[in-house]
């Protein structure tokens, strides 16, 4: 399909009609100068409009544009409000590269370009929001004038888009909506099929209404379960034998949705005494908190604030509030992995990482062996030390020589007894000294606390003291040796700066998923960091268009003639 032809710019331009619509230094006025520039060539061929058959397709700048401002707004906005604020906004249609009144893309439009945007690019295989978020990064990296750079990674909640329920109704709802989408798949009626199958229950407006149970009984309750289950066994069981005789794109999301539901069951169901199926009294820590959004998990900020959604890490420069890099990852993750990701990729773009501030989530032996693997140097405290009951005598009062294998007790016995052990699947190392020296030790109550008279009074076996080391202990040791320098904790404070990265990313809209889906989470995620780096570009050209120009040199010096 050929690209949509405009008119010639004239005095229909929004800031030919209206002067001063599109104020300076923000993101719009900076779309009207640089819009045509963010899609590299290769990106906007890959778009299509290539073509001379078919309806006008919208030129990819035009839409990114959208895109882009979408997140310019505290809290961001939906895609139909974004299309319906295009079609009045006249900072937006200048930003866009549209007339002051006329068509405007339709939200369809948008949902299929946000599509593409998810899609691999054939030219670099990586996903083309990321080649256009990394593009504004080395725009504006080009664009600061300063060299000095205080890098950080932190990371904050993302709430997810689906509807949050307990195992009930996640049940109940996520074997309705099976049943509707397999009455589409089938092009069948939805009645006929709830009642083929049994499960007419499902049809009414309120799950918990439709089962008819007085969920003051405990009695009742135990058993609408097992009833409930064995309907969504029943279903999914059907719906799975019947898969070859639907469409490929039907039968991929009835295959999401029995993967979900059959997930649901085994994570917060158990069987009883009597061999029938109850809500678990455990915690899952995989546990699915949204049938709708899957891949969404419950996580913690903090000990006291949990949520359930998603977890947005960043890399970004504190001193300029350029965001570099961000992962989205489900909320039970955690941040050692999206960490050395969001390095790896700063390293892609060939920027300088001398130093990062991170918390301690970041600070773990595995981070910061993948961040000396790529000369930089992780500012974040390590791991605290694991808690002992009363005087005990904790490993780190051992010393250790990891060069000769030797390691050394609070008593001064060095023991060579060196052995290779597997503990978690990975390999550790262990020290052991004879019961002999331990025995007529000082220490040894506090050493060894087994070695208690209740112990003894069951003719218990005495054994000597065993070190068993971290399988990177060395390396946590020399964090924990480092971390007590003043002037590393010094700059560690700083790290308190990097909040209002956080904050900016936040108040553009990234707390909130405004999608199904992670793909859709990072997809937004990065919308919204283009849209802080935009903000920062703009800032800067208008910066530098006030400084005063350098006045030109006289053709002749003063006094003289030609």
């Amino acid at each position: 399909m050929p690209l949509k032809a405009f008119a010639q710019r004239s005095m229909f331009d929004p800031e030919t009609l209206a002067p001063g619509c599109v104020e300076p230094g923000t993101v719009p006025w900076l779309l009207t100068k640089l819009r045509d520039q963010l899609i590299p060539r290769f990106l906007q061929l890959e778009w299509r409009g290539a073509g001379d058959k078919g309806r006008d397709a919208w030129p990819a700048p035009m839409l990114l544009a959208l895109h882009i401002l979408r997140w310019v707004e505290p809290g961001g906005a939906s895609r139909n409000g974004a299309c319906r604020r295009a079609k009045t906004d006249l900072a937006w249609r200048a930003g866009m590269g549209l007339t002051a009144s006329g068509d405007t893309p339709t939200e369809k439009t948008m949902r299929e370009f946000e599509a593409w945007l998810m899609e691999r690019s054939s030219g670099c295989d990586l996903p083309r929001y990321r080649v256009l978020h990394e593009g504004i990064v080395e725009t504006v990296r080009l664009g600061l004038t300063t060299t000095r750079r205080l890098w950080m990674m932190d990371s904050t909640p993302m709430f997810c888009f689906g509807a949050l329920r307990g195992t009930i109704r996640l049940l109940g709802e996520g074997l309705r909506g099976l049943l509707r989408r397999w009455a589409r798949a089938t092009k069948t009626g939805v009645n006929r099929i709830a009642q083929n199958w049994d499960v007419q229950w499902v049809l009414a407006k309120s799950i918990k209404g439709g089962l008819d149970v007085d969920w003051r009984d405990a009695g009742q309750r135990r058993d609408v379960v097992e009833r409930l289950s064995r309907d969504v066994l029943r279903v999914v069981e059907n719906v799975t034998d019947g898969l070859r005789e639907v469409t490929s794109h039907h039968g991929n999301w009835l295959k999401v949705r029995c993967a979900a539901l059959l997930k649901v069951i085994s994570d917060d169901l158990d069987a009883d005494e009597d061999g029938r199926l109850v809500v678990a009294e455990r915690v899952t820590p995989d546990r699915i908190v949204s049938i709708t959004d899957p891949a969404a998990r419950s996580g913690r900020k903090t000990k006291s604030q949990p949520f359930k959604g998603f977890k947005l890490n960043l890399l970004g420069d504190l001193l300029s509030g350029l965001i570099v890099s961000v992962i989205v990852v489900p909320g039970n993750s955690g941040d050692a992995g999206p960490g050395e990701e969001l390095l790896a990729r700063a390293r892609d773009l060939s920027i300088r990482l001398s130093r990062v501030l991170a918390d301690t989530a970041y600070g773990g032996t595995s981070s910061r062996i993948a961040a000396s693997l790529l000369g930089i140097e992780l500012v974040a405290p390590p791991p605290p030390l694991a808690t002992k009951s009363g005087d005990a005598l904790r490993k780190n009062e051992f010393s250790v020589d990891f060069e000769g294998l030797t390691a050394t007790c609070p008593g001064s016995i060095t023991t060579e007894d060196h052995r290779r052990v597997i503990r978690s699947g990975e390999e550790c190392s262990q020290f052991v000294w004879p019961v002999t020296t331990c025995t007529d030790c000082p220490l040894q109550p506090r050493c060894i606390p087994s070695w208690g008279p209740k112990r003894q009074s069951r003719g218990q076996s005495r054994k000597g003291r065993r070190l068993l080391l971290h399988p990177h202990e060395q390396v946590l040791r020399e964090a924990r040796s480092d971390w007590a320098d003043q002037d590393l904790r010094a700059l560690y404070r700083r790290r308190g700066e990097g909040e209002r990265l956080v904050a900016a990313l936040v108040r553009q809209g990234a707390r909130q998923a405004r999608a199904f889906g992670l793909e859709a989470a990072q997809l937004q995620a990065h919308a919204v960091a283009m849209a802080v780096n935009l903000k920062l570009l703009a800032r800067l050209i208008l910066e530098a268009d006030a400084q005063p120009q350098p006045q030109p040199l006289p053709l002749f010096p003063s006094g003289l003639s030609p």
